[in-house]
């Protein structure tokens, strides 16, 4: 309307206007008209938004070929954003609390458990019941169990992976040997050849804890259930599962098997025939199967792949791990995103994704479909095509074990339970390994030779009594942990209903309510307001108004970004609170958190933890950065070389550097350090550097002394050229020894970088996260892991497993806060103690 009448004003008015003023003024009004009229058109083609979990630009890019196809068929518009392993569920819990995630995402297979029960997800079941029917006939019906949680579906299976056996024919062949079929038969197998110098690998599911299932399932012993009453059945105590356990853990570290942090040099094992390197037997996932075919084809015909071997006292079971497909509670073309997904359930889109998956040269998998159609006859002319023929075979071989292919029922309180269990594994495996040196070491051998030793048939008593013992110390660790884990489960279970269910059942309601964070706003614009008004209307403050305008944006910044956060945490640490759902949800709790959290053992040990890293890392990078500074300070030859020497780890990142670090700590004898050691005849067996929960610590203060020497060694030498250099002379000139002259001239002069290098590191102690993350192996499917029994779970470490893991936002920020007084204690005692001493002087 108002297009209008300025037009029309332009168009009437006098002959003082230009002629060309009006030529613009009108083209201008006649571009504005045609956008109103071309927006409702452009608007009418629909768009989602997909959230890809990709391994590789392959896989965006066969994405949004599939994508434009679909719109060809449906006119509908795919934009694809790719996330990669690992950290996805942060970025979804971050875009789905900020009311903004994608219509349809790819997530792990816990994502429907995890998002979908507090109400983030699209119930399938409800939202489309025919359709969805008709799409779950064509899926194995084994794999939807996880994702649905009290009758509601919210979630599909994606793209699949499980466990297959490789194995060289050839050397299988020359000892005699024949792929495995039974548990019995691989541990056979195994033995025969460490009997024989040979190694194994196990990568996929190794030491996993959320795989136990593959081994106590075929007893029907799930590990943890909760029955149609609510009550909790936890099966650790159960003989079968007890035994299935420790089967699983001889396999993981019995064996001397080269760790899972030898992924990327199995291939060259698998193709070595030198026993001392070589692994002729590899249980992995399939996408194995392609990489020996692309980048090892000189061993073609001497290998082959079977199923992972059944139970022979049991039934068959097989793992799942992979992906699933979910469509958002808060997306705004829910019809689109369905139509998207069953479209990917086609036969034509899996049988593209198989097709991409197998040719991509070096990086080529196998796309294992969760569509039972792509496994029967029917579909025997697409596997027939020369783009699929690498995989033929592989696909042969998993068709045997897709009938098998399990998911399990997701259980509230898993995840906390999960770690006591995992933890415990980790115990094992730190146990069996010291129980084998132990043995070895009273021999006189390394422990890869104890193990050939009793591969052999010697020494059959103190093999027995290992493995007597690594069975009274199963039953201890679990006999512990069971009870935990019953009592976490009935807790979840009794404070899901009390804590979500009338928030799930009310949401539209919560939504529309305002909450704590909109009068914190308030607040903080009220006080900005307030600020500039005292700026402007007080005569004393509106004459430096230039100054105040300068300052103007920092302070903006903080309030914004600082006191609107801090205030909306520390209001959270008094509450319930779930980030998935409305601010207004929360549930006000009062010092419940704080007292929890006071009364948990765990914090007691992150604090432990925290400590130990900080009264070791601190002395140590003061003791080696002060004097280093004060040599860079002399004038020595080639200066530059050596100052810039070491100021690089300050332009490193972290992260680069933790990497570096993890194959400096590799627990083989390809480490770095290990591969020392041994050479030096230090060592007759790898030190578990990073695999050890007695050594994962100190491998982390190690990194983090060498990434902090740069800036201590910056703020000691600025402090050191600030020193009169005529007080050495004069000291010299007295007789004063080189240490004399560092004791009573050096340390005096730099008093103050000393206090604040002390505070700064007793901050970044408390603080420290990024080198035990990366250390620890990052965030996998399970979670992040922080160490073998969480021997890094420091009080960062912990806010974050509490607070983007657990989701338990009260309590995380209660630890947060708890954290925040604790440094602020430690640093005005330091500010105390170094005034004091000034003082003094």
């Amino acid at each position: 309307m108002f297009l209008r009448k300025t037009y029309a004003r332009i168009q009437g008015s006098g002959s003082k206007v230009n002629a060309i003023i009006k030529q613009i003024l009108s083209r201008l009004f006649l571009t504005l008209v045609a956008l109103t009229c071309v927006m409702p058109l452009a608007h009418a083609q629909k768009s989602i938004d997909f959230w890809a979990v990709t391994g590789s630009d392959d896989d965006v890019l066969m994405f949004k070929r599939i994508a434009a196809n679909f719109k060809k068929k449906s006119g509908i518009d795919v934009h694809i954003t790719p996330l990669s392993w690992g950290n996805f569920a942060t970025k979804y819990f971050t875009s789905m609390a900020a009311g903004i995630p994608p219509d349809i995402g790819a997530t792990n297979l816990g994502g429907p458990m995890d998002y979908g029960s507090v109400g983030g997800l699209v119930d399938l079941n409800k939202e489309f019941p025919k359709e969805i029917d008709e799409l779950k006939s064509h899926i194995f019906p084994n794999l939807l169990p996880i994702c649905t949680w009290r009758g509601q579906l919210f979630g599909v299976p994606a793209e699949m992976s499980t466990l297959a056996v490789f194995y060289r024919t050839d050397t299988f062949t020359r000892l005699g040997l024949e792929p495995p079929k039974t548990w019995a038969e691989l541990e056979k197998t195994i033995q025969k050849l460490a009997a024989s110098g040979y190694h194994y690998y196990f990568g996929f599911t190794a030491k996993a804890q959320w795989a136990m299932a593959i081994y106590s399932m075929p007893y029907d012993l799930p590990g943890l259930t909760v029955k149609a009453n609510d009550s909790v059945q936890v099966d650790w105590m159960n003989p079968k599962y007890l035994n299935a356990v420790h089967r699983a853990l001889n396999l993981w570290n019995s064996y001397d098997a080269p760790g899972t942090d030898q992924g990327d040099r199995v291939a060259g094992m698998f193709k070595s025939d030198d026993p001392k390197i070589g692994v002729p037997m590899v249980i992995e996932q399939p996408n194995f199967y392609l990489q020996l075919k692309v980048a090892d084809p000189e061993i073609d015909g001497k290998w082959a792949v079977v199923p992972w071997p059944k139970a022979e006292d049991g039934k068959a079971f097989n793992i799942v791990g992979g992906t699933t497909y979910v469509i958002f509670r808060k997306s705004k073309h829910k019809k689109e995103a369905f139509e998207w997904l069953k479209y990917l359930y086609s036969t034509e889109a899996q049988e593209a994704m198989i097709v991409d998956h197998a040719n991509r040269k070096i990086d080529s998998s196998f796309q294992v479909s969760p569509l039972v159609d792509m496994w029967q006859p029917k579909t025997d002319a697409f596997w027939a095509r020369p783009e699929v023929a690498s995989v033929l075979e592989l696909k042969k071989t998993l068709a045997q074990a897709m009938p098998s292919l399990t998911t399990l029922p997701p259980v509230h309180g898993s995840s906390d339970a999960g770690i006591l269990e995992a933890d415990v594994i980790d115990r094992m495996g730190t146990f069996i390994i010291d129980q084998y040196s132990a043995v070895a070491g009273k021999h006189g051998m390394s422990r890869w030779e104890l193990i050939q030793s009793f591969s052999q048939g010697k020494f059959p008593d103190e093999s027995a009594g290992i493995q007597q013992r690594i069975d009274e110390r199963l039953h201890q660790e679990y006999g512990k942990a069971a009870p935990k884990a019953t009592a976490i489960i009935e807790k979840a279970i009794q404070s899901w209903d009390h804590r979500f269910g009338r928030v799930i059942n009310n949401l539209n309601s919560f939504e529309q309510q305002s909450s704590v964070l909109t009068i914190i706003k308030v607040i903080a614009a009220l006080f900005l307001g307030l600020l500039a008004s005292i700026v402007a209307f007080v005569p004393k403050y509106r004459k430096h108004w230039a100054s105040y305008a300068f300052i103007a944006a920092p302070v903006v910044a903080a309030v914004v970004f600082i006191f609107v956060p801090a205030a909306t945490a520390l209001y959270l640490s008094f509450t319930q609170y779930h980030p998935v759902l409305p601010l207004s949800s929360a549930i006000w709790a009062g010092f419940n958190n704080y007292s929890e959290v006071i009364s948990s053992g765990d914090l007691y040990k992150s604090i432990a933890r925290t400590a130990l890293f900080l009264f070791i890392s601190l002395p140590i990078s003061i003791g080696i950065s002060l004097p280093l500074a004060w040599l860079l300070n002399q004038q020595i030859v080639a200066q530059r070389y050596w100052r810039f020497l070491y100021f690089s780890p300050m332009v490193t990142s972290i992260v680069s550097i933790a990497l570096i670090f993890t194959q400096l700590f590799l627990s083989s004898n390809q480490g770095w350090l290990n591969s020392l050691f041994i050479n030096l005849h230090l060592v007759r067996d790898p030190v578990q550097f990073l695999h050890s929960e007695r050594s994962f610590l100190y491998c982390v203060i190690a990194v983090a002394v060498w990434q902090g020497l740069a800036f201590n060694i910056l703020i000691f030498l600025a402090g050191l050229q600030q020193i009169p250099q005529q007080l050495y002379e004069a000291a010299a000139v007295d007789g004063a020894s080189v240490f004399r002259r560092f004791r009573s001239i050096s340390l005096p002069g730099i008093r103050a970088q000393l206090a604040f290098i002390c505070i700064l590191g007793v901050i970044g102690g408390f603080q420290v996260f990024e080198p035990i993350y990366v250390l620890g192996g990052g965030a996998g499917e399970a979670g992040a892991k922080f160490g073998p029994n969480s021997s890094g779970m420091t009080m960062v470490p912990l806010v974050y497993h509490t607070g983007f893991e657990t989701f338990e936002m009260g309590k995380s920020t209660a630890i947060a806060y708890i954290l925040f007084a604790i440094i602020l204690v430690f640093s005005l005692v330091q500010l105390r103690l170094f005034r004091g001493k000034e003082d003094m002087a």
